[in-house]
């Protein structure tokens, strides 16, 4: 949907209320949505749209050629829609949607760039992309450049890097005073069957070095090959630090790695008695001549290690301030039969991920055109998730 730029001009959170029936004195209807990737990610956020009652899926872009000409409803395990899968950029340019959910695992520039200038606002979760700072290739100015020329919005979000790194910086709210925010995220990665993924980390590999940094964003743009993830993480600092009008002066990351004292067969991949089976990445942003935002996520495959890790799974957000804030927060399967048939904490955080996006439509297209982040949004929940989806329907 395009923008009418005028009624955008306040930062109330009554300029982004949602109405489906009249909309600057129109009469209409959901918000078109195209589910880019039906992958880990993908799949999940194609089910939520399928259901969300303000929204209506008008495409879905597959990579795999398996896949094309599938219902949607088949590829996300729903009922069919009647919406085919396609493998053509063309035809779904041709719906003129007005949003996208880009979830492919990267981010593909131009495509985006192409959906933005007609008009589409455009929602990712690619690349742990959030403010764009720290991502080389001009990719911020392009993407606000394209956005503005249609008048559309872009927006990167996801867990973490994402909702988690956002709640951080809520929770900032209640203080008279911040010297610090500090995220910990601790989590057993066993549930994620992506080897590749992990083999690219150093899983399963010989630890070379226990602890490798300072590490830093090349001149270039690049990541260091043993941390391809940097710029998204360097990016979370940057959100939490424009959520208390910092400016960062710069950024460093350091790896600990771990390796375990027992072979472990996932199924999936297997890591040998010896070799990395865990990993601690240390997120440090500086202002004042101090560290200010401070981000570490430890990622395990084995409880057997040669070093102690023992920090409870889950999420500990610390601020020291005034009020000093501890907050421990944790992102489970639910206990309540019928409402969920993920297996595991890293299936229902792959829901997490989805629905950052997910949730975040509406509010997108209803945003200032150009770039923007999930910290420049009103505050808004899960919206119409509440008795609204099959396992409600069906409990009786």
């Amino acid at each position: 949907m395009r923008h009418n730029v005028s009624r955008r001009t306040g930062a109330s959170v009554d300029a982004f209320r949602i109405d489906l029936e009249t909309r600057e004195g129109r009469k209409v209807g959901p918000y078109r949505v195209v589910q880019w990737a039906t992958g880990k990610v993908g799949r999940r956020a194609l089910a939520a749209i399928i259901d969300h009652p303000e929204l209506q899926l008008v495409g879905v872009y597959v990579h795999s050629p398996g896949k094309v000409g599938v219902d949607a409803g088949q590829l996300a395990g729903t009922a069919d829609t009647g919406v085919l899968a396609t493998g053509d950029v063309e035809v779904l340019l041709a719906q003129r949607p007005d949003c996208v959910t880009f979830m492919a695992a990267k981010l593909d520039v131009e495509i985006v760039e192409a959906f933005l200038r007609g008009g589409a606002n455009v929602v990712t979760t690619s690349n742990g992309y959030l403010t764009g700072t720290n991502f080389g290739h001009g990719w911020r100015e392009r993407l606000d450049a394209a956005a503005r020329e249609g008048g559309a919005t872009f927006m990167g979000t996801g867990f973490d890097p994402g909702f988690a790194n956002l709640l951080a910086g809520m929770l900032t709210g209640a203080c008279r005073r911040v010297h610090s925010v500090k995220l910990v995220e601790t989590l057993d990665c066993s549930g994620y069957p992506d080897p590749d993924v992990w083999r690219s980390l150093g899983f399963g590999k010989p630890v070379r070095a226990r602890r490798l940094g300072p590490l830093d964003v090349g001149p270039d743009g690049r990541p260091p090959a043993l941390a391809p993830d940097l710029p998204g993480f360097f990016d979370t600092l940057d959100l939490v630090a424009d959520m208390l009008a910092v400016q960062l002066d710069h950024k460093e990351a350091f790896i600990e790695s771990a390796a375990t004292l027992t072979d472990v067969d996932l199924g999936w991949m297997h890591i040998s008695a010896g070799t990395m089976a865990a990993v601690t990445r240390t997120y440090l942003g500086y202002a004042h001549g101090r560290s200010i935002v401070e981000l570490r996520v430890r990622w395990s495959m084995s409880r057997s290690l040669d070093c102690d890790w023992s920090d409870p799974d889950g999420y500990w957000i610390e601020i020291e301030g005034e009020p000093r804030v501890e907050a421990a927060v944790s992102f489970l399967p639910p206990v309540t039969l019928g409402i969920s048939d993920e297996p595991d904490v890293m299936s229902v955080l792959l829901v997490g991920t989805a629905m950052a996006a997910v949730n975040a439509v509406p509010f997108v297209c209803e945003a200032a055109p150009g770039h923007t982040t999930p910290a420049q949004l009103p505050v808004f929940g899960a919206r119409h998730m509440v008795g609204t989806q099959r396992w409600m329907q069906n409990e009786g």
